[in-house]
């Protein structure tokens, strides 16, 4: 391995990348995306889990989510990849051409989470294995092309699942970054779920809706769960369990105590003494 990365990258629309070793990095992509691993593997993690792609296999991203990845390398064989973002502007363009208001009154519940695994169809591999020459040959297709393509992989998701219908076509939603970013700086303060929203800006309902769309987890869990990695952090790094339950967030020790042990399988002294060196 030589440590190379190389990325071709037209129009911020279509990028193809070879890198011949594991490269790790903090996203918020402000657009929706989808990849083609061409070998190596693909981690996508965030708040709700994480999402790996292995060769030939298809991933979509939503826009504005906080996320982390990971291109891998396998052994000798370098991480590849196809990518192509879908911009905000083409999917308005794509909805005033081909998408009636009709088909969306009925609309299902968006796609769920940060990145999701997509099936293997024939439109998939069309889609991608048209843009292999480019890959190949080191040629960069043409605007028009680029747009085309665009085009054939809104089709190709709507295909897929009909939950990409709300997924895309909604113009509206700025607060995801926002809202991560103050549920993650805040999440340690004795504030309830109620003052939570008030102070994201937010009604309950509207918090508890918005937060559904980058965890899988309600509220209350996600908070505890943060709670939790945060005190085991701490326990490990030295920190007297008696310490740590206030300053992770929790109001009752009995509750830490039990939830800890459910959690990680051992009581806090435990799990100190096991992590002790």
């Amino acid at each position: 391995m030589t440590g190379s990365i190389k990325i071709r990258n037209y129009a911020d629309t279509l990028f193809f990348s070879e890198i011949d070793h594991d490269t790790f990095c903090e996203y918020r992509l402000p657009g929706h995306g989808l990849m083609w691993v061409r070998s190596g593997r693909m981690e996508i993690t965030s708040p709700a889990g994480t999402v790996t792609a292995e060769p030939g296999r298809f991933i979509f991203w939503q826009r504005d989510c906080a996320s982390t990845m990971k291109k891998l390398s396998d052994g000798n064989t370098p991480f590849r990849s196809i990518a192509m973002t879908l911009p905000r502007e083409h999917l308005k363009s794509y909805f005033r051409d081909h998408v009636t208001l009709g088909r969306l009154r009925s609309k299902p519940e968006p796609i769920g989470g940060t990145a999701v695994l997509l099936p293997v169809t024939i439109r998939l591999e069309s889609l991608f294995y048209s843009l292999l020459p480019y890959s190949e040959r080191d040629i960069g297709p043409t605007v028009e092309t680029t747009a085309e393509k665009v085009s054939e992989a809104i089709a190709t998701l709507l295909a897929i699942d009909e939950r990409f219908y709300p997924t895309l076509f909604d113009f509206h939603e700025t607060w995801k970054i926002d809202l991560y970013e103050f549920m993650k700086a805040h999440f340690t303060e004795d504030m309830g779920i109620e003052e939570f929203a008030h102070y994201s800006g937010r009604s309950l309902a509207t918090f508890k809706r918005d937060f559904a769309k980058i965890s899988d987890l309600t509220p209350q869990r996600w908070l505890i769960e943060q709670r939790l990695l945060l005190s085991a952090r701490m326990i490990a790094e030295g920190e007297k369990p008696s310490d740590v339950w206030p300053k992770a967030g929790f109001k009752n020790k009995a509750h830490f105590f039990r939830s800890f042990r459910d959690r990680f399988g051992r009581t806090p002294s435990e799990y100190r003494k096991a992590n002790e060196i």
